[in-house]
């Protein structure tokens, strides 16, 4: 429980701002006079006393005596000051803090996304192991760049065997997939740090694929199905922030992968530290209270046309992102002589800043519109990743840390649209589909990248050939994408509405 007191000597003007129930990142309801209690916010509890003095020449003491508990598990600690700070200085406005959401969140939906944010972290390492690893795989088993492109294209084959598990997230629920998958992403981690030859741990990846791909369509569904709709994309930046976070947890830790050939095998044991969390991160999630209000049967062939809409939006966009992810690291090992350590210091430096970025982009999709934030992303963001993979060492660091922080906005304002598209009983099924068309896209990207570089010698003209996907899926987007911010689910999709009365 925290308290504390502050006093202000004010006017009459500033006394009735003070004296009067707040409704910015806390709506109070008034009990008494002097006496304000919770009526929506992120606490567990909450009360605030008000006493006025009188002083002369129309001014006055107000002390406000606060009492409060935060209601945000695991992630408490960071807002405990800001919030404690906000309290204190009251502005003269009711619009949220810019660190805060757009929309006041209530105690229950502030615990799912910091639940869900947890999660999001281990389903960020299980991601981006594989990418950060299988260059030094590759050296353990002997095989070459082409090989290593086969190799990232065939454990996506993961992505598309998650179309099987969405299936059970719109009939079992959303929460019972995160279980599943959580506990196949442990069990097929330990087994790629243990693959005696190429074959095994690839199929140890495309489990882990599966599992993973499986477990990030139904966080995305849960968090929009639960978030206010003005917060989605802000939301996804969030849990895109915590994702980055498990991502980065692979660099913290691939200078492993330096101690001998087999080094890379420790990063893959990482996720048996996580158990304890996850097993609590699934005991407090709640299930999706959308989709508790229609458990009903819809079949996909209405939303056949949005389907492949927005699947050819992601395929496009996939087939420049994925090389970029999968091949980065041969780039800087090969053409720049980068060694495991600047490799970790390199990715550390360029991407921890693109979390800003992301954030950023978050709310502007949110208040100013999705499709401008994806325009930026796409041409400015894609753009100098394309000048990345072209310029020499002096200018690799700069040009990566303005790459990443303009095309971090890809993620919030574009992953919106995979619960918006459909209604309740389809979005998981739906919403897996079109990420696998995506993943078909970047499958592509990378099998193409890996033989044009052995054909061409660099990757530099290749990813500036596949930057005409991404702007071709921005075309896509103005010409066919409507601006859904601020709109519920229910007046997106109406058959959620007919389902629940």
């Amino acid at each position: 429980m925290t308290q504390f007191s502050i006093s202000h000597n004010c006017n009459a003007e500033e006394m009735t701002l003070l004296t009067s129930p707040r409704c910015d990142i806390v709506a109070e309801q008034k009990l008494a006079t002097g006496y304000y209690s919770l009526l929506h916010g992120p606490f567990h509890s909450y009360s605030r006393k008000v006493d006025v003095s009188v002083l002369p020449e129309n001014r006055f003491i107000v002390t406000e005596i606060f009492s409060y508990k935060l209601g945000i598990p695991y992630f408490g600690f960071l807002f405990s000051l800001p919030i404690r700070r906000y309290l204190r200085n009251r502005p003269i406005t009711n619009k949220q803090p810019f660190w805060a959401s757009p929309q006041r969140f209530d105690v229950a939906i502030t615990s799912t996304m910091a639940t869900l944010a947890i999660i999001v972290m281990f389903t960020g390492f299980l991601s981006n192991a594989p990418a950060e690893t299988h260059t030094y795989a590759a050296d353990e088993f002997a095989v070459d760049q082409m090989s290593q492109g086969v190799l990232g294209a065939f454990i996506r084959i993961g992505t598309l065997l998650a179309i099987a598990v969405s299936i059970i997230a719109d009939r079992k629920g959303r929460k019972h997939v995160l279980t599943i998958c959580i506990v196949l992403g442990l069990l097929s981690s330990v087994a790629a740090a243990l693959s005696p030859n190429l074959l095994t741990f690839s199929i140890c990846l495309i489990v882990m694929r599966t599992a993973n791909a499986s477990l990030g369509v139904a966080i995305i569904v849960l968090a929009m199905e639960e978030l206010p709709s003005g917060c989605r994309s802000w939301g996804l930046s969030v849990l895109g922030m915590s994702a980055a976070i498990g991502a980065g947890m692979v660099v913290w830790v691939q200078p492993l992968a330096g101690i001998a050939t087999w080094g890379w095998r420790l990063i893959y044991l990482v996720p048996l530290l996580m158990t304890p969390l996850m097993m609590r991160a699934i005991k407090q999630l709640p299930e999706s209270h959308r989709f508790l209000a229609n458990r009903n049967h819809l079949s996909l062939r209405p939303y056949t046309r949005r389907i492949m809409l927005l699947g050819l939006t992601y395929f496009l966009i996939g087939i420049f992102l994925s090389p970029i992810d999968w091949f980065r690291n041969e780039y800087l090992r090969d053409q720049h002589n980068f060694s495991a350590i600047k490799i970790t210091v390199f990715v550390l430096a360029t991407a921890t800043p693109g979390g800003i970025g992301l954030y950023i982009a978050g709310r502007l999709a949110d208040t100013r519109g999705r499709r401008a934030v994806i325009t930026v992303a796409s041409v400015l963001g894609l753009g100098c990743t394309v000048l990345f993979f072209n310029l020499s060492d002096l200018f690799l660091w700069p040009t990566a840390l303005v790459a990443i922080l303009f095309a971090s906005g890809l993620l919030p304002a574009m992953g919106v649209y995979k619960a918006e598209f459909f209604p309740t009983a389809v979005r998981a099924r739906a919403a897996t589909i079109t990420g696998a068309i995506g993943v078909v896209g970047g499958s592509c990207g990378i099998l193409l990248t890996g033989w044009l570089r052995l054909q061409w010698g660099d990757f530099g003209s290749v990813i500036a050939i596949l930057w005409l996907g991404p702007l071709f899926a921005t075309l896509l987007i103005w010409m066919f994408f409507k601006e859904s911010s601020r709109r519920e689910l229910e007046e997106l999709n109406p058959e959620d509405v007919s389902q629940s009365a």
